[in-house]
């Protein structure tokens, strides 16, 4: 067994001075490839808390993988690599909520649109499945029952107490109900 490997396995034991040890070894090189990875967003000064998160997952590891693990550089390049890109689509998504948030309040109350997507929100999450699949997907209950391996009577009942609680969500707002013209109720 390689003297690294031995240190990771000693480190997922909760042996300090190996945790200190593979820190010092991997550390900087591990931060310089978060920095490079995370510059595209401008987010270099970050590269140290990816490192660390990474370091913390290693740490989860079962045993028995790390016995299995021949070379600790790359696998650990691995995790800060797949780390740094986890971290990166977060901030992305927390920037579109962001921008999203300001033009909504620079818009005002809120649409209809928005106001229907909250209250599905609100739904439990089996009725909203079935509101989902039957207005956005434009599927029948029968196609709905085969997708969710349910009778078509429990599709049907799940939507109609979705619509009934929909209903009651929007007239808590002062939403008006519509009905699309040409929607298809089987």
């Amino acid at each position: 067994m390689s003297d690294e490997r031995t240190l990771l396995i000693r480190t997922a034991r909760g042996h300090g001075p190996s945790a200190r040890r593979l820190w010092d070894l991997y550390a900087p090189r591990l931060i310089a490839y978060a920095r490079t990875l995370l510059a595209a967003q401008g987010a270099q000064d970050q590269a140290e808390d990816v490192v660390q998160i990474a370091m913390c997952k290693v740490l989860q590891v079962r045993r028995s993988k790390l016995k299995e693990i021949e070379a600790v550089g790359p696998w650990l390049y691995t995790i800060v690599r797949t780390t740094a890109l986890n971290h990166m689509r977060g901030e992305r998504r927390e920037r579109k909520r962001r921008v999203h948030a300001k033009v909504q309040s620079a818009l005002g109350p809120p649409t209809s649109y928005e106001s229907i997507r909250r209250a599905v929100e609100r739904l439990p999450s089996d009725e909203a499945e079935v509101v989902s699949l039957r207005h956005v997907g434009c599927l029948t209950f029968d196609q709905i029952s085969e997708i969710l391996a349910i009778p078509r009577s429990t599709a049907a009942s799940r939507h109609a107490r979705a619509i009934d609680r929909l209903r009651a969500f929007l007239a808590e707002l002062d939403e008006p109900v519509r009905t699309v013209e040409g929607a298809k109720h089987v």
